[in-house]
């Protein structure tokens, strides 16, 4: 292949890109999925829906220039899949599950005055943990996703599946030192 087709096959995948990533955005503003809650699933639905229509759409280019391959129609899908989960589950996810987002935010709207640390920490408790109910929703994403499940007596246990979560999260934060209070919460 010439560099002139290299750099229109580069340009080609760069496109398809730029306008599948404006759609799955666009899917987050329409009722498409309304009744996946869990933020995360639905992105990522979106995510393979986008996918396959990117894959889709290098297919139809192929009938009219023979350059792309099936390699490449292929590699626009696991492409286009892996980095727009890697920027949406670090910004969107990030943004919404974020502490430091909501008080960040809470003193950018409160500028005229400042605040104490407890300040922040009630703030954050009354308005995020109890008016917006932060808990309630993480609990029934639990729920949705099957990792705990509601008994009979009306109390909640973990299921299989999420102790295989919590051994994954404990495997990941002993590969990445982090904070082991979170996955060890009885230990310290």
């Amino acid at each position: 292949m010439k560099i002139k087709d290299v750099l229109k096959l580069i340009g080609l995948y760069a496109i398809i890109y730029l306008v599948y990533s404006a759609i799955f955005v666009a899917l987050f503003h329409t009722g498409l999925l309304a009744s996946m809650s869990v933020l995360m699933y639905r992105g990522l639905a979106f995510i393979v829906i986008t996918g396959i229509l990117a894959a889709v759409t290098m297919a139809l280019i192929r009938c009219k220039w023979k350059k792309i391959e099936v390699r490449d129609i292929i590699l626009m899908f696991f492409l286009f899949c892996c980095v727009n989960t890697v920027l949406f589950t670090m910004i969107p996810v990030t943004v919404e599950r974020s502490v430091s987002v909501f008080m960040l935010s809470y003193m950018e709207e409160n500028s005229d005055r400042t605040f104490t640390q407890e300040d922040v920490e009630e703030i954050f408790k009354d308005k995020y943990v109890v008016e917006y109910g932060a808990f309630e929703k993480r609990f029934e994403e639990q729920l949705v996703t099957g990792s705990i499940v509601q008994n009979e007596d009306g109390t909640y246990s973990i299921t299989e599946r999420g102790e295989k979560i919590v051994a994954l999260f404990r495997l990941v934060a002993s590969w990445f030192n982090t904070d082991e209070r979170l996955v060890y919460p009885n230990e310290y």
